[in-house]
């Protein structure tokens, strides 16, 4: 799969960083957190502060707090701030990033004020995750100052 890929091409190109990037999201598409954090870890300072790895590192963190897709399951039909919130950081957990981002501008409309403006500040966090010049970010940080202003 593309794991053995990855560990094929990391192994041939040690010092193509993007390899070991790509190899940390497979991890993390995996459900294996840790490992992709101690992939990333091991990269040079400059490679792990660029956009593309604070992406894969933002997806482990999210991946972290969010609900299990058995625990979104379990909500059902609920419709209340929590399970919206919940649903949203599970997608972005899940790299479904514009959906995520649609949900999270949703709930601020709902609900500003749920768990401390949580929306607002995990749209923050999902921008900083991708980065500034991301067509998503451009989007919806545009779509936010619309809802602020």
């Amino acid at each position: 799969g593309a794991r053995e890929i990855y560990q094929t091409l990391m192994g041939q190109y040690p010092e193509h960083y993007a390899y070991q990037v790509a190899f940390a999201r497979v991890l993390v598409a995996e459900g294996r957190g840790s490992e992709a954090r101690e992939v990333l870890d091991n990269l040079p300072p400059e490679e792990r502060d660029a956009a593309p790895a604070r992406g894969v590192r933002a997806s482990i963190e999210f991946g972290e707090q969010a609900l299990s897709a058995e625990e979104i399951a379990a909500l059902g039909d609920r419709t209340d701030s929590e399970a919206q919130y919940q649903r949203a950081l599970r997608q972005v957990a899940d790299g479904h990033y514009d959906a995520g981002l649609e949900a999270l501008l949703a709930l601020m409309k709902h609900d500003r004020a749920y768990n401390d403006d949580a929306a607002r500040k995990t749209l923050l966090q999902v921008f900083d995750a991708l980065g500034a010049d991301h067509p998503l970010t451009v989007t919806y940080r545009r779509k936010l100052f619309a809802m602020l202003y």
